[in-house]
């Protein structure tokens, strides 16, 4: 751990799949979690088919949502969820609730997860988050 990453007191191991994208366990509403680290991603996300695990509200109304490529699909904006880690509850998100089996199709290709959510930019900017690569850990 560097001098700079000392001063968080909350330190997730991160683990990288073959495709190299970079994965950890954390709570929403108290149940344990697989969710992808992506930057790249505006807004945290959660598969709109786990729902129900996560006991997260959904607002009524869709809107369209796009990625990185000009693809649209639809999205759901939820009421607050709380992300924890051991226990103590470190956020309070809104997610978005979006269709993740393409996510999951791709990543079967090389792993054999199947990944909950996106812990986004959101959630990385708002608890200026460190990413360090050679310890596998995400401080916040």
């Amino acid at each position: 751990m560097s001098i700079r990453e000392s001063k968080y007191k909350n330190i997730l191991q991160c683990y990288s799949l073959e495709s190299k994208h970079l994965y950890c366990k954390i709570e929403l509403n108290g149940v344990t979690g697989i969710f992808l680290i992506d930057s790249g991603a505006s807004n945290s996300c959660v598969d709109i088919e786990k729902q129900n695990k996560f006991s997260l509200e959904k607002y009524k109304k869709s809107f369209s949502a796009s990625g990185a490529g000009s693809e649209k699909f639809d999205a759901f904006k939820t009421k607050k969820g709380e992300f924890s880690f051991k226990k103590n509850v470190v956020d309070k998100l809104n997610f978005l609730l979006i269709d993740m089996k393409p996510i999951n199709i791709a990543l079967k290709k090389t792993d054999d997860i199947n990944i909950d959510g996106i812990i986004g930019a959101d959630f990385l900017i708002k608890k200026n988050a460190i990413l360090n690569y050679k310890e596998m850990t995400l401080s916040f």
